[in-house]
């Protein structure tokens, strides 16, 4: 049973956003990245950003649930790859931008993606942790998106080997290894390595890397 906690206190306040118009600040994608994206990757890149946008569209007026369940659907469509195949290295985090230019990432790139979409589309952030767990199925560390909601909720876990979202409790085949929220990463030397990654996708985000 994967049971999991909300981090209790002794957290970094990451000031990560600015008002600055950027993709995945609370907006589409804008025009002037497509044609940016358009140049560098040909083509099918903008009939991908026009497809999140639209799917942004579809899920602004849904309930919650429903909207974290057509954000989850969207990215799972989107093919794995690993970080050495992709991108010649061991770990890289993706910006939303570079998984849907590229096509395809590993299982960071989908939780990643989703945050930004849910947080765009005002699901609060504090609901929305990252989740650093071994799965029995791949035999592999993986990362999956939970959703809070309220702090002693049994969490949703948004997983891209997984078409359903379902409770914590019932995914025996996930083992916790430990959660952070976006916004807040908790002060441990476990994880300065999570919040050094995190800063750095995050720059990246902000310059409309692609």
């Amino acid at each position: 049973m994967l049971k999991l906690k909300m981090p209790i206190l002794n957290l970094i306040v990451l000031l990560l956003f600015s008002p600055s118009a950027f993709a995945f600040n609370g907006q589409n994608i804008p025009e002037s990245v497509m044609k940016k994206a358009e140049r560098k990757y040909g083509g099918f890149v903008v009939s991908r950003y026009l497809a999140y946008n639209t799917m942004l569209r579809n899920a602004e007026p849904l309930s919650e649930r429903s909207k974290l369940k057509l954000v989850n659907d969207f990215f799972n469509a989107l093919p794995f790859l690993s970080d050495i195949e992709n991108w010649k290295l061991d770990d890289y985090w993706a910006t939303p931008l570079e998984f849907l230019a590229r096509n395809k990432g590993d299982s960071e790139d989908y939780v990643i993606a989703k945050y930004f979409a849910l947080k765009t589309l005002n699901v609060d952030p504090k609901r929305l942790y990252f989740t650093y767990v071994n799965s029995k199925r791949l035999k592999a560390p993986h990362m999956v998106l939970s959703y809070f909601e309220s702090p002693q909720s049994d969490p949703l876990i948004l997983d891209n080997i997984s078409a359903d979202i379902d409770t914590a409790s019932n995914r025996s085949d996930l083992v916790p290894i430990y959660n952070f929220n976006a916004d807040t990463i908790e002060n441990s030397s476990a994880q300065q390595s999570t919040h050094k990654k995190w800063e750095e996708l995050n720059q990246r985000v902000k310059r409309n890397k692609l």
